[in-house]
């Protein structure tokens, strides 16, 4: 289907969500004053669509795009959507610091996939649109009120360091970035995995809103979390199981069983298989050192009790 069959999702003529671009799923939110972009599509092409798609929508500016994590597919697109002019960039400091160390060479890895899918004059362009990086950043909570509605950014650190969530409570939504991707593998190189599954079990609750915007597929209700939550609990089960294990470990069956959960595009499969491996590699080293200091911690409490007169 091509994009111009078919508009973006709209909640109460307010808040707009596009699923289908190449990546990432991003957002925005019409305000009294203007747009506030929520991640943009790494694919250049793409990015002046949705600029010009918001420009249909309502001819208003727009006065900023957030960033909900530093990854290349969320944050490639501001220039094409600023179009040089003056905006506000936002993210947590910690992504500020991902984008700038590590930025440009994202941006040369998105115009590789995009050369190798044949997409030549996509690849070009983003050749000649520079990085945007944030030019606001704050540490955990930040409201940011152009009349209505009003966006509350808070940093929830559990997919990823530099993670946020955008609430916007006036419509009950909430946009979690990669906290939540569906029919998609999440990406847990920087995940804190207990952490990460608390958060998704307070959107499954319906904590935080009736509507969850995930950084990869549709708007959902807090029940279309569960098979990510399954996953991970999974995931989590298995590692706890296999690590301080004496034998070795064969990955192999593992990263198997994982690589089946979700849908993979096939030129996606061995950079899939490559990040789900090296995944469970940091877990098993992550809980098997853990496992080793609480017994350490044991036997040195053993032995100081015997010592007691």
């Amino acid at each position: 289907m091509a994009l111009e069959e078919k508009p973006p999702l709209s909640l109460e003529s307010r808040i707009f969500v596009e699923d289908r671009l190449y990546c990432s799923t991003v957002g925005a939110v019409r305000t009294e004053q203007g747009w506030i972009c929520i991640d943009t599509p790494a694919d250049p092409l793409h990015a002046a669509w949705w600029r010009q798609t918001l420009k249909t929508i309502a001819p208003l500016p727009i006065l900023a795009v957030i960033y909900t994590d530093a990854n290349r597919d969320r944050v490639l697109g501001t220039a094409v959507l600023l179009e040089g002019r003056p905006g506000l960039v936002i993210a947590h400091h910690q992504a500020f610091d991902r984008i700038k160390s590590h930025g440009e060479v994202g941006r040369q890895q998105v115009i590789d996939t995009l050369i190798n899918l044949g997409q030549s004059e996509a690849a070009g362009l983003l050749n000649r649109t520079p990085l945007v990086l944030p030019n606001l950043t704050f540490a955990d909570r930040l409201i940011l009120h152009f009349g209505s509605p009003t966006l509350i950014l808070e940093h929830v650190d559990g997919a990823s360091p530099g993670q946020i969530w955008v609430r916007i409570p006036e419509h009950d939504v909430v946009f979690v970035g990669d906290t939540v991707t569906l029919n998609a593998h999440p990406n847990l190189s920087e995940a804190d995995l207990e952490r990460w599954m608390e958060q998704i079990r307070q959107l499954h609750a319906g904590r935080v809103a009736r509507h969850i915007v995930p950084g990869r597929g549709p708007l959902v209700e807090p029940k279309g979390v569960s098979p990510l939550l399954n996953y991970l609990r999974t995931l989590l089960k298995r590692v706890k199981a296999l690590a301080g294990s004496r034998r070795k470990v064969e990955l192999g069956p593992l990263v198997n069983e994982f690589m089946n959960y979700f849908p993979v595009p096939e030129h996606e499969r061995e950079r899939i298989q490559r990040r789900i491996r090296l995944s469970i590699e940091r877990l098993l080293d992550l809980y098997a050192e853990e496992k080793r200091v609480k017994t350490r911690k044991a036997a040195t409490a053993k032995a100081g009790s015997r010592k007691k007169p």
